[in-house]
């Protein structure tokens, strides 16, 4: 990247992240909130409840967003500010069509889901409310792709810390009303307020379009771009979204199934219904999130990193491609492995302190090591949609759904809970390698493990040695300053390992010159 390009691309990736982290730090805030009122029961309903409703979202969107932040940046690089004009009309076209369908077979197969596949009748209110807010979502999407391509990706973390803000008010105000009802309108309360925030976050978002459309419209009118044939954009269009829909049916699918397995497969371990109920409850709701938190940024960047390379992939810039994929490699393995570093060594005191469970602080410790694959995994699969290997992504998704759904079956009515965290722990190591094995065929980078892997690892742990046995306490203050400080020493630790490995380097070139 230019150096105007880059400190673009890096202020919206600060922008993105900075949303994300505020949104990551509410929500887990939130969801400990509303733990602490509906129980570990009642957020595993939720929770199945919103595994059902992750395959009808994938249904609405259908790869849209992919289709649209490739077409309008591939657009943009041609300098056919009109094309990419009409290419977000397409795309929006295709979210209504999409998204109204999905809404429909939601609303009028919520019987059959919730008595048939979910086994629980309590499920079939909230996933009436949850189909209405699928069109809104669907065309959302779009409209994030169009942002993304064109960098003003803050207008995306505008709309999602307003979105965020709706959903908790509405959600707040809905559970002190129907709590004492008990269960199921607990979970209705809580589908409620993301339905009625999801509406509220498109017309958000739509109202910064029209704006934003305003803003440019000289420009828009004033260049002529090169004109695009309706036939040949709607072939674009559905190239790209048909194979990252398809594999994103099949493997959703795959997902609700395995998510529906494991509170049956942890019953036949031995625990009662609402028992594995809670402890799936434990485990996806409360674990997970925190071991996603810092993700947050990664997110953000990997977003940012699909319209960089459909450009440059476009452009037939080989140099660019593998410059940034090694780039995207090491930043992210550095980030990654000091945040499994302090997840390791602070995780039993996170699951304590946030839900007061003992069982989420396990989880999250046991989890910790398989964090930079994670990662890696997420960055990995933008940079394939990126090049437009989309359909080799799609085939390693899948495979790894079907391996999650084969040892949910085999290990989970052995080993309970803790085995679906070695199920999680396998499925990520198969999922990555699949995904880099496609990278690394399809761009030539180098990977440098004394650049890469070991500083970070060493700085790791020696960072939460140092830091685990710090004087400050277990309470949040406590807790806050030994992250705070573990997550200082290790970057002064990796900054002076950097700075010793690129002296060392140039020594070497200048001595081979």
């Amino acid at each position: 990247m230019k150096n105007k390009r880059l400190l673009k691309f890096i202020y919206n990736g600060l922008v993105l992240t900075a949303a994300a982290i505020i949104m990551r730090t509410v929500s887990v805030s939130f969801n400990a909130y509303v733990t602490s009122r509906v129980g570990a029961e009642g957020i595993g309903l939720f929770t199945l409840t919103l595994s059902i409703y992750g395959f009808a979202v994938t249904f609405a969107t259908s790869g849209v967003n992919l289709a649209a932040t490739r077409l309008i940046a591939e657009a943009m690089a041609r300098d056919d500010e009109k094309g990419a004009k009409k290419a977000l009309r397409a795309c929006l076209l295709y979210s209504a069509i999409f998204g109204s369908a999905a809404s429909l077979c939601l609303f009028f197969g919520a019987d059959f889901i919730g008595k048939t596949l979910l086994s629980d009748i309590r499920t079939i209110p909230s996933l009436r409310l949850l189909s209405l807010s699928l069109v809104p979502i669907s065309l959302s999407s779009s409209l994030n792709g169009y942002f993304t391509a064109v960098r003003r990706v803050s207008k995306n973390a505008a709309c999602q810390l307003f979105e965020q803000a709706v959903k908790i008010t509405v959600t707040a105000y809905a559970l002190s009303l129907f709590l004492p009802k008990g269960i199921t309108y607990s979970c209705m309360a809580l589908v409620g307020g993301g339905a009625i925030s999801e509406f509220a976050s498109f017309f958000f978002l739509l109202a910064e379009y029209i704006a934003d459309r305003h803003i440019h419209a000289k420009k828009l009118s004033a260049e002529s771009g090169t004109k695009t044939k309706k036939g040949a954009l709607a072939k674009a269009l559905l190239g790209i979204s048909v194979p990252v829909a398809l594999s994103a049916y099949v493997r959703s699918a795959l997902v609700t199934v395995e998510h529906i397995l494991i509170p049956k497969t942890l019953s036949e371990s031995g625990a009662s219904k609402g028992s594995a109920l809670a402890s799936y409850g434990r485990l996806h709701s409360m674990a997970l999130p925190i071991v996603l938190y810092p993700m947050a940024a990664l997110t953000a960047f990997a977003g940012l990193l699909i319209p960089e390379f459909a450009e440059k992939t476009a452009a037939n810039d080989k140099n660019a491609v593998s410059d940034m994929a090694e780039n995207a490699i090491h930043y992210t393995l550095l980030f990654s492995v000091g945040c499994a570093g302090v997840l390791a060594v602070f995780g039993n005191s996170l699951g304590a302190l946030i839900y007061n469970s003992g069982e989420a602080g396990v989880y999250i410790t046991l989890l910790a090591p398989v964090v930079p694959i994670m990662y890696l995994d997420h960055v990995t699969d933008a940079m394939l949609k990126g090049i437009g290997k989309q359909v080799y992504s799609m085939v390693v998704n899948i495979s790894d759904s079907v391996l999650s759904i084969l040892l949910v079956l085999l290990i989970l009515p052995k080993m309970g809970a803790v085995g679906y965290v070695l199920v999680i722990i396998i499925a990520e190591v198969f999922n990555f390698s699949l995904s880099i094995t496609g990278l690394t065929g399809a761009v030539s980078f180098r990977f440098a493990p004394l650049r890469s892997l070991f500083p970070p690892l060493a700085s790791a742990f020696i960072s939460g040695s140092l830091c685990k046995t710090l004087p400050f306490g277990e309470n949040a203050i406590g807790l806050c300053v030994k992250i705070l400080l573990c997550v200082a020493l290790y970057l002064v630790f990796v900054i002076v390992c950097e700075k010793f490995i690129c002296q060392r380097n140039s020594k070497e070139r200048k001595i081979s010159a």
